[in-house]
């Protein structure tokens, strides 16, 4: 039971540092260059939270199994997302476009999975014990 207060929080987490990654993105693109030991630490918390997110959903015993593929696909992307920021960061400037794509993809995918636990959530409301 402790796992399903969790999600919520978590989920949040994610959806807002995803947010601010894209913006801290931004700024790097632009010139900032002393932002990114920032973005990095971020982009690991990030990744610890969705391995951690998804740990939960596969051992929910109520979530959906749809729930548990979005999640899957989400930590892939997140995993990707920092190996192509680890070659950015070793000079693979030709994946900057990949990188900022993936991050939108990222967000799309958080946002999808906060309406999911939100329905999902209803749903054991209204459902009668």
């Amino acid at each position: 039971m402790a796992a399903v207060k969790f999600a919520p929080v978590l989920g949040s987490l994610v959806l807002f540092g995803v947010v601010i990654q894209i913006i801290l993105g931004f700024q790097i693109s632009a010139g900032a260059d002393e932002l990114i030991g920032t973005h990095l630490l971020i982009g690991i918390i990030g990744l610890i939270l969705v391995l951690a997110l998804t740990a939960l959903a596969f051992r929910g015993k109520s979530t959906p199994s749809y729930a548990k593929i979005i999640m899957t696909i989400l930590t892939l992307i997140v995993l990707v997302q920092v190996g192509i920021g680890f070659q950015l960061l070793n000079g693979a400037d030709a994946l900057t476009l990949s990188h900022e794509a993936n991050a939108f993809v990222i967000l799309i995918l958080s946002l999808l999975m906060g309406a999911v636990t939100m329905k999902a959530a209803k749903k054991r409301v209204q459902t009668p014990v």
